[in-house]
C-alpha cells in the first residue's frame, strides 16, 4: 500500500487522503508525504490510529490537517519524548481528564495536526489556539465498549471534508452524528458497530438539518 501510494498518489488526485490502520512505518510515511508535497494540488490529510504515531515519530504532524485521537492517544501526542504510546510517561497519562492541557502540550511541541478531533466522554475539536467545539450530548455510555465507534467518526469526517465542508465543521458534524446514530440504535455493550452504521444516514440528515 505504501509503495503504491508513493508511486500513484499524484495520478489518483484525491481531495482528501485519510490514513488509518496501516502498520506504522516512519520512513514510508515520510516518503508518501514527500510525494504529496510534490503534487500540484495537495489533498487534505487525515490521520488516525497507528498512522498518527508514525506522523508524530517522523516529526511530520504539522503537515496534517486533522488527527482523530482518543484521550489516550492524545496523551501520547502530548509527550514529546515518547516514540510510541507504550512509552508515554505516567505523569502525562494520568492527566487524561485534562484534555485542553494535553492538546496545548501537543501543539507546543509540534506533535499535532492543524486540527484535533478528540474522542471521549466529551468530544473536542481543537486547534493551536485552544478548543473550538465541545460535544457532550446525547451521552450514550453503551457506545464506549463497542469496537469501531471511533472509526465511524474518522470515516464520516473524511467524507464530509471531501464533500467540501471546512475541516472544523466536518469534525463537529461527524461527532454529533456519531452520537445521534448511537442514540437511534439504542445499543447494548454487545451491539455490533454494523448495526450502528445503519443509522448513520438518518443521523447525518438530522445533524445537517439543524
Amino acid at each position: 500500500i505504501y509503495r503504491f501510494l508513493e508511486a500513484h498518489v499524484d495520478e489518483l488526485g484525491p481531495t482528501v487522503l485519510a490514513f488509518h490502520y496501516l502498520q506504522p512505518d516512519i520512513d514510508w510515511q515520510n516518503r508518501i508525504l514527500f510525494a504529496i508535497q510534490d503534487m500540484e494540488k495537495r489533498p487534505l490529510l487525515v490521520a488516525d490510529a497507528g498512522y498518527m504515531y508514525a506522523a508524530k515519530a517522523g516529526g511530520q504532524a504539522p503537515e496534517y490537517d486533522l488527527f482523530t485521537p482518543d484521550v489516550g492517544e492524545l496523551a501520547f501526542l502530548a509527550d514529546e519524548n515518547a516514540p510510541h504510546p507504550f512509552y508515554t510517561r505516567g505523569f502525562i497519562l494520568h492527566q487524561k481528564d485534562r484534555v485542553e492541557e494535553l492538546a496545548a502540550r501537543a501543539y507546543e511541541h509540534g506533535n499535532a495536526a492543524r486540527l484535533l478531533l478528540i474522542k471521549g466522554k466529551t468530544d473536542f475539536v481543537a486547534h493551536s489556539q485552544g478548543v473550538m467545539h465541545m460535544v457532550r450530548e446525547p451521552d450514550i455510555p453503551n457506545l464506549e465498549p463497542i469496537g469501531g465507534t471511533g472509526d465511524t467518526i474518522t470515516g464520516m469526517v473524511s467524507a464530509l471534508m471531501a464533500c467540501g465542508l471546512e475541516t472544523s465543521e466536518a469534525a463537529l458534524v461527524a461527532l454529533r452524528a456519531n452520537r445521534m446514530a448511537g442514540s437511534l440504535a439504542d445499543p447494548s455493550p454487545a451491539t455490533s458497530i454494523a448495526e450502528i452504521i445503519t443509522h448513520l444516514p438518518e443521523a447525518l440528515g438530522r445533524v445537517l438539518s439543524i
